[in-house]
């Protein structure tokens, strides 16, 4: 059997309070998963690497099992490179995986399950989504250093080149195999999950989301109406969509495209090609708008996809500003017409990256249930403003 280490990579450097926002709320994931897998006995250790000094001093109070190594934000950051490296200097047999913020709905049962899969295999991956993951174990952990070159630049890509020299299982497709938080839309999501960690929601309580989370409240009750029609556009997941059918009763209008565009290396290479975007490119962003308005009561986008298609290469400065519907905080003139747009349209838009369209999704599903059934919400606010269309 071997030992599974769990390691935690967590780190960057904010340029803007609105990606200040999101670090905040990153951070207070961290912790909350310290807390919540530091007991398991499936897992040896617990190894996390951040850039942030804050939150290796909190973290060192969250448990004996975790060993913590704050490292200097600076220079060139090769993800492939730098997990190579902590294999390799602790001699670790089995690697559990989690970027920082992921697996913030995650339960303590899952990560014990994929641990005993680690421990009794002799060769495997195992993760959240061989496409775009942040969320792989695998075993023998010198596998890593197999692979030389191949090294990804990100965690989007580690299951998939593993997957070259390991046979793949995938951990079940949960709310929380699925969720992080990437984006001030992933925040808003979180703070309105029942299962969100107390640090993580202490941090999204003290935050200013708005026009954004009212839009994203209704576009959540819209999601619970009866045969109300849902836009759901981006790099969406099948899973995604099956279980807002399961549990609720609106009509979904679904385009999906442009998945495993990170892993595959498509946006880098500027490969990136968008129906909508082209829709977009013929008739302009107000009477894509307009056009969204005809066809449903709510839309959730993955705006990265058009972005890309456009051939923008937007800061994050921009692109969260442009999630919380902020025009006048997005620099790039393209981004901020889309932006402005977005904030006028009559049916609440919601934008976001492409947890929005998957994770996210499935967690606003829970939150519409569970508001269906106790009348009141548990995340950051509880007068949804939802009264039909915004006008």
């Amino acid at each position: 059997m071997s030992k599974v280490t769990l390691v935690v990579f967590e780190g960057g450097s904010p340029h803007s309070e609105v990606e200040e926002l999101v670090v905040a709320v990153r951070k207070a994931v961290v912790l909350d998963n310290l807390a919540k897998f530091a007991g398991l006995q499936e897992l040896d250790r617990i190894l996390l690497y951040t850039t942030y000094e804050d939150l290796a001093s909190r973290a060192a109070r969250a448990g004996a099992k975790i060993e913590i190594e704050l490292v200097p934000a600076r220079g060139r950051f090769h993800f492939g490179e730098q997990l190579a490296k902590v294999v390799r200097r602790h001699s670790l047999k089995a690697v559990l995986y989690m970027g920082g913020a992921s697996g913030s709905l995650l339960g303590a049962d899952e990560v014990s399950r994929v641990a005993r899969a680690l421990a009794g295999a002799d060769a495997l991956v195992v993760a959240n989504n061989i496409f775009s993951s942040d969320i792989v174990g695998f075993t023998p952990a010198d596998a890593i250093l197999r692979l030389a070159t191949d090294l990804p630049p990100s965690d989007n890509a580690l299951a998939m080149v593993l997957s070259s020299v390991l046979p793949v299982a995938r951990m079940d497709e949960t709310v929380g195999a699925t969720f992080d938080v990437d984006t001030p839309a992933d925040v808003m999501v979180l703070g309105l999950h029942p299962a969100a960690g107390p640090h993580a929601r202490a941090a999204v309580g003290s935050l200013d989301l708005e026009p954004a989370s009212g839009r994203l409240l209704m576009a959540r009750d819209a999601l619970a109406t009866h045969l109300a029609e849902i836009a759901i556009i981006g790099r969406v997941s099948p899973g995604a969509v099956m279980y807002v059918n399961q549990h609720l009763e609106c009509r979904t209008r679904v385009f999906s495209e442009e998945r495993g565009m990170k892993a595959l290396g498509r946006q880098h290479r500027r490969q990136v090609v968008s129906l909508i975007g082209c829709l977009v490119e013929q008739v302009g962003f107000a009477a894509f708008v307009k056009a969204l308005e005809r066809v449903a009561d709510a839309a959730f986008v993955d705006s990265r996809v058009l972005f890309h298609h456009l051939g923008l290469r937007l800061p994050a400065r921009d692109r969260f500003s442009s999630d919380l519907l902020r025009p006048g905080d997005v620099r790039n003139r393209v981004a901020r017409e889309f932006t402005g747009c977005v904030l006028d349209a009559e049916i609440p838009v919601v934008l976001g990256g492409h947890c929005l369209v998957s994770g996210g999704l499935r967690a606003l599903v829970d939150s519409a249930v569970l508001r269906q059934k106790s009348g009141h919400d548990p995340g950051f606010r509880q007068d949804s403003p939802l009264r039909g269309r915004i006008g």
